[in-house]
């Protein structure tokens, strides 16, 4: 009883310990966008005409939302097919794309600008959106391959037996049973994709489509380190960070469930 009741204390004496570590750059970026102005730090960011932070917040919720529709689709109905359908090169297939995870995205980024600017997509949503799906999808059909691996095979072949196709399968059994993984991949293709800086800092230069990250950087970089200026600056962060938190602060409990789920194959 004593050695688990010493476990338990060390335990929690290392959660609190790493608690204070992440807490640290939090706490200093408040007070450091409170300390010359106050409130007012906020209010110029959310008052700057130049960026405007409710644009870019609407931009990168653009990007983000439609990029995540796409990856949850195509890579529940890819996990899908690699885990419950029997076809050709299926393996090989499969473990070619998870290849693919260990290719950095700074490794492509000439090819893929000729690429977006040959297709007269640069400047564009649509431009941003293509290259975060690619490399969102690889991961995220990882965790839906095994997910799926984990529901019983004699649902799908009962399902078959009572006439059901592929696509009435997907759609009437294994998306209901499957909320937790939609939470899952939604929540971090959100959260990759809204704090995304090299796809757009590569593809967008105008800045009526600023995301959050390019937002971020126009404080940090175009303006004088005054001690006022300074304070805008932590203030700009903290606000381009507010919308990922409270998406993740809803979604947690569904996100917890499908990572655990998902991550280890039954």
């Amino acid at each position: 009883m004593k050695l688990k009741k010493s476990t338990a204390a060390i335990m929690y004496i290392a959660l609190i310990f790493f608690l204070l570590i992440w807490i640290f750059p939090i706490w200093t970026a408040i007070s450091k966008s409170l300390q010359f102005n106050g409130w007012n730090s906020y209010i110029s960011v959310l008052n700057n005409k130049e960026v405007s932070y409710f644009r870019v917040v609407i931009n990168s919720f653009l990007i983000a939302g439609v990029t995540t529709i796409i990856v949850v689709l195509i890579t529940s109905l890819a996990g899908y097919a690699f885990s419950k359908m029997k076809f050709a090169g299926s393996k090989l297939i499969y473990f070619l794309l998870l290849a693919c995870m260990a290719v950095p995205v700074a490794s492509v980024t000439m090819p893929l600008f000729f690429t977006i600017k040959s297709l007269h997509l640069t400047n564009t949503y649509l431009g941003v959106i293509i290259p975060l799906v690619a490399f969102n999808a690889l991961q995220m059909l990882l965790l839906w391959r095994n997910y799926f691996d984990g529901i019983p095979d004699e649902i799908i072949e009962a399902a078959r037996v009572d006439g059901c196709g592929a696509l009435r399968i997907y759609w009437r059994i294994l998306i209901p049973l499957s909320t937790p993984m939609i939470a899952t991949t939604g929540v971090l293709t959100f959260v990759y994709s809204w704090n995304e800086y090299l796809i757009p800092l590569l593809l967008i230069r105008d800045e009526s489509k600023y995301t959050v990250t390019l937002a971020s950087t126009y404080f940090m970089e175009t303006r004088s380190q005054t001690p006022e200026m300074v304070a805008q600056e932590y203030a700009a962060l903290i606000l381009m960070t507010i919308p990922s938190i409270i998406v993740y602060l809803i979604s947690q409990r569904w996100l917890q469930a499908g990572i655990t789920s998902g991550a280890v194959k039954n």
